[in-house]
């Protein structure tokens, strides 16, 4: 557990099934909103599962799926209180929840969006990877497809979800759905580096890519960037 001088702090949840991971952002959101905790990310790498944002369409389930299921392709199905649709979650990925407080409510929550990727994309650039935003789209792409997923909630003033990067998630998960609505390719961190799907490969700098290499960057770049974004977003909430 570390803070920051922006009163973030930081928690690595390690490698956890998304029901734990959901009853503690709810416990950290409800302390929050009590005004008994402070402004709190939240680090894990899920279990294998997928995910129905607010927009989850049926077709995105390449198979048949039986809606009031709870599992699809062996793997467990959940509702995640957040914008986008369908995606999958888990090992190899690294998975960011942002808690935080939005005193005046949500109209900016596209500037938050914003905020992310920024962050997103300075954590990669430092592994030489180039990545930017597209306009039609809420994500982070690079020329080899898209490394990154963001999807937001906000409930009673506190934000849920947040972000997830690939790191060396394996693939094959997401060819049974149409991730986040579109047919595209996707790209892991690993991918950059000898184009080996290795976790353990060394980037340029002499430095093993894993999650926790990427977990420090995004850390690292969440408190620069939070010191002169996160007012603002607060401000116009």
């Amino acid at each position: 557990m570390s803070a920051t001088g922006c009163s973030l702090v930081f928690r690595n949840l390690g490698r956890l099934d998304w029901d734990s991971a959901c009853r503690e952002q709810e416990r950290t959101a409800g302390a929050i909103a009590r005004g008994a905790g402070g402004d709190t990310v939240l680090f894990v790498e899920h279990e294998p599962v997928y995910t129905r944002g607010l927009r989850f369409r049926a077709e995105n389930f390449r198979l048949p799926f039986d809606a009031a299921g709870s599992m699809y392709c062996g793997i467990p199905v959940r509702r995640a209180w957040r914008g986008g649709e369908l995606t999958y979650h888990g090992p190899g990925q690294l998975v960011v929840y942002p808690i935080l407080r939005l005193p005046r409510g949500g109209p900016c929550l596209h500037r938050l969006v914003a905020f992310y990727q920024e962050v997103i994309i300075a954590a990669l650039a430092e592994l030489g990877i180039g990545a930017f935003g597209r306009r039609e789209a809420v994500g982070v792409w690079t020329v080899r497809g898209k490394i990154a997923s963001i999807g937001v909630g906000l409930r009673r003033g506190v934000t849920r979800n947040g972000f997830a990067v690939n790191v060396a998630v394996d693939k094959r998960a997401f060819e049974p759905i149409v991730p986040c609505g579109r047919e595209e390719p996707l790209a892991n961190v690993v991918d950059f580096v000898d184009g080996m799907d290795r976790m353990d490969r060394v980037d340029g700098r002499g430095r093993r890519i894993s999650i926790d290499v990427v977990r420090g960057l995004v850390e690292k770049h969440f408190i620069r960037l939070a010191e002169t974004e996160l007012p603002r977003i607060k401000e116009r909430a």
